[in-house]
């Protein structure tokens, strides 16, 4: 018994001292990976904007499945967050998150003869370890209106 409890331990050292680092690693990561920790924000790129008279459709993508919001206004100063909640959360568990994002807001002010409207705009990820990112503001202007 003695004996056997100690080949145990031997080889559980032997193990150890052959692969101990990659094993840690493939535990303590949260992506199941040897990379440690993810404390990286997603990349956001491609961000476009397609208008109507009165909506627009905001389109991005990020290099790794992340939660897709959207934050626009008049002005950067006064603005509204599309939707409240961010959409595809990885957080939650409720989604793996997404790598191409589309929002759609409606009910958007149209541009006129004698007044163009701008709106700013800029969006938002965060990935499953919570980290986010924002893209730099943008602007899109609604086209004119018929009437």
């Amino acid at each position: 018994m003695i004996l056997l409890v100690i080949l145990l331990i031997g080889l559980g050292g032997l193990v150890y001292w052959q692969f101990g680092d990659q094993l840690l690693g493939f535990f303590t990561s949260s992506t199941g990976g040897t990379g440690g920790i993810d404390t990286k924000k997603p990349v956001i790129t491609n961000v476009t904007a397609v208008a109507g008279e009165t909506n627009a459709r905001i389109d991005w993508q990020t290099n790794e499945p992340a939660s897709s919001q959207l934050e626009y206004g008049t002005n950067q100063q006064s603005t509204s967050l599309e939707p409240a909640q961010p959409a595809n959360d990885p957080m939650g568990g409720a989604s793996a998150g997404v790598v191409t994002h589309s929002i759609t807001v409606t009910g958007l002010s149209p541009s006129t003869p004698a007044n163009n409207v701008t709106y700013h705009y800029r969006v938002r990820s965060k990935d499953a370890a919570g980290n986010e990112a924002v893209s730099d503001w943008k602007t899109f202007q609604t086209e004119l209106s018929d009437t």
